[in-house]
């Protein structure tokens, strides 16, 4: 891609961004047009083209992009100020997560459809990377908690994926993304959170 689109400023980088991910979030690869993404972004495809060398190159760009900014931020960036508990830390995470949904709306529709993508040059190359980073991000989270909490028999790492369907669904559920929208679901998350607290940890915790 064409580094220039990096001078521009980051609202416009934004509005870029956010509108090629809610035009891919809305249909497959191949079926997303780029003069539907320039405009939605205002500008002209030959401006688009410009900075990426084509469709292609744009997809793969967000997809890596989407993946730093959401789950690697959602796993690790919460836990820099030392938390340690499994459930305030996601807690946290998920807070950070609906601070992109605001900035990024499109983000997570653009990721969970990238997850499913069936074009045959795309989908083997981004399904191995979100595994990678997932894994990456799970086990680094994961280190850094007191699991001894939990129950004995409890998988952190199925409470980890039944939390994160969970909040993934709620937002591809109700297209959530102004600040009372998301602060609604967030109390909702945190309800279904606090119950399975309740019901893991070891009562000494609760």
């Amino acid at each position: 891609m064409n580094p220039k689109f990096f001078n521009l400023p980051e609202e416009r980088q934004d509005l870029i961004r956010n509108s090629a991910m809610l035009e891919f979030g809305e249909s497959s690869f191949k079926k997303t047009s780029a003069d539907s993404i320039a405009k939605r972004a205002s500008i002209s495809k030959g401006l688009l083209f410009h900075y990426f060398k084509d469709k292609r190159e744009l997809y793969l760009y967000l997809f890596q992009y989407a993946i730093e900014e959401s789950v690697g931020k959602y796993f690790t960036d919460a836990h820099y100020c030392g938390e340690t508990d499994f459930f305030l830390a996601l807690e946290k995470g998920h807070k950070i997560k609906m601070e992109l949904v605001r900035r990024l709306p499109g983000l997570f529709r653009f990721v969970m459809r990238a997850y499913y993508e069936r074009d045959s040059v795309l989908s083997p190359k981004l399904q191995k990377k979100l595994a990678d980073v997932l894994e990456h991000t799970t086990s680094t989270f994961l280190a850094r908690m007191d699991l001894y909490k939990f129950k004995d028999g409890v998988d952190p790492r199925q409470v980890i994926r039944l939390l994160t369907l969970a909040s993934e669904g709620m937002l591809a559920e109700t297209n959530a993304c102004t600040a009372e929208e998301i602060d609604k679901l967030f109390q909702e998350y945190k309800r279904y959170a606090d119950m399975l607290r309740q019901h893991l940890y070891k009562e000494e915790y609760l």
